[in-house]
């Protein structure tokens, strides 16, 4: 039975299949090309090839067989025919008697005879330099570790001995960088009294806000220093913000604690996160409003230093205990809700914290101050300047478990964070004399 061809199909003849294969074999014969269509190239999908992987597989060579090609120069019986071919030309190679090998002879090799040159005039010294010369004159030492405005005073212990080799501590700039970041607090005050300027908001409302931000900060796990740069970013904005509704007040703080989180944290709580937190009272939109209008009114300028930085030095160069130290954060959290305090500096607010933590936890058997010259070389107040911010600060803590704003105190009842608030040093004995000297 005949078969039908397909539809569309051509037959093709002898003569024209010999004609399309030398066509094909003709290098010159014009190719036609194709050229895919403009488009978005993101959604461009790539076509498979009509070549199968197996057919492709099988035009390659099969390398099971084949073994490599090896340069056996470097064989022994080998070795010195090829040396003596490939170095000694054959008319300089002479045959020596009771030998079986061509070998070169080589003339020695004799140095001419030098010309006598004059001897040479000795090389300049360099000038002495002003410095070494007043040295062997005065005494002066000529190493820089030796020099006397690099070494502390002898009553001055060095808190940084030892941690040489660790890159977490710094130790090479570390006081540079304290000393840049004294220069910053100075060129980004707090103003006393700035809220006088706002005819719709008043200090407790303030102190409202910061106590629910300690809140809000506390349940969100975040670090410190997402605590003190929100409540610095707060009162940088209403100080350079008037007039603010204190329908916006919540709304600028969480917005403050949202640019704190981006700045310090590694992993920030989403804008929902604090959308939500705020009982929805303000959209993402509104947010992100905020957030620019914070960030224009700073300068975008968000390097003024924090208490929390100050505290951590102050705490090393006082040999502090853990105990200790956490007495110092209390402290600095109770100064962060007082609106008369807003106006001190963050290192006198750290100096003042870490003295009265000293004072009430490490109290001296002797008449000798806690304040010992090694924190006041570190941290350049002396013990006149912190006790009377430490009087206030003690206040603050007596006053603490009756106070209205309850967020610090019931935070640091906590175990985990050493029961701070409720030691017995917190309300009785030596705080009263601080308070009364």
């Amino acid at each position: 039975m005949a078969t039908k061809n397909r539809l569309g199909s051509v037959n093709e003849n002898e003569a024209d299949k010999a004609n399309r294969k030398l066509l094909v074999k003709n290098e010159a014969a014009p190719r036609p090309t194709r050229r895919a269509a403009l488009g978005e190239l993101s959604n461009r999908v790539l076509r498979s090839s009509s070549t199968s992987l197996k057919e492709a597989q099988g035009k390659l060579p099969d390398l099971k067989n084949v073994k490599p090609r090896v340069n056996t120069f470097w064989k022994k019986e080998e070795l010195p025919g090829k040396i003596h071919r490939a170095i000694v030309k054959p008319s300089e190679a002479k045959k020596l008697p009771g030998s079986t090998t061509n070998l070169a002879i080589v003339k020695p090799f004799v140095a001419k005879k030098v010309p006598n040159l004059e001897k040479p005039a000795p090389l300049a010294q360099p000038e002495t330099d002003f410095q070494t010369e007043r040295s062997a004159v005065e005494g002066f030492a000529t190493d820089a570790s030796e020099c006397h405005s690099n070494n502390l005073l002898s009553d001055v212990i060095d808190i940084d001995a030892g941690d040489e080799d660790s890159l977490i501590h710094m130790t090479e700039y570390v006081k540079d960088i304290f000393s840049y970041l004294v220069e910053l607090e100075k060129k980004f005050p707090i103003e006393k009294e700035y809220m006088a300027k706002h005819e719709d908001l008043t200090p407790r409302m303030r102190s409202v806000l910061i106590d629910w931000i300690n809140e809000v900060h506390y349940q969100f796990h975040l670090v410190p220093e997402t605590y003190h740069m929100c409540v610095a970013l707060i009162d940088r904005y209403l100080q350079q913000r008037k007039k603010l509704s204190r329908k916006l007040l919540q709304l600028v703080g969480i917005t403050a604690l949202l640019l704190a989180s981006k700045y310090e944290e590694v992993m920030p709580p989403s804008i929902y996160d604090f959308v939500h937190i705020a009982d929805n009272s303000y959209t993402d939109r509104e947010v992100r409003q905020m957030e620019m209008s914070m960030l224009q009114r700073m300068e975008f300028n968000l390097s003024r230093p924090l208490p929390i930085h100050f505290l951590r030095r102050f705490s090393k160069a006082a040999n502090a205990t853990e105990n200790i130290h956490g007495a110092a954060k209390y402290f600095l959290e109770l100064i962060s809700l007082e609106y008369s305090m807003v106006h001190l500096r963050p290192s006198l607010m750290a100096a003042a914290s870490i003295y009265l933590a000293l004072r009430l936890l490490r109290p001296t058997e002797d008449d000798s101050s806690v304040w010992t010259n090694t924190l006041e070389y570190y941290t350049n107040y002396t013990e006149g300047e912190v006790l009377k911010v430490a009087k206030d600060v003690a206040l603050l803590v007596i006053e603490a478990p009756d106070s209205r704003y309850k967020a610090v105190f019931s935070k640091y009842k906590h175990k985990k964070l050493g029961e701070i608030s409720i030691l017995p040093e917190m309300s009785q004995g030596i705080i009263k004399t601080i308070i009364n000297s």
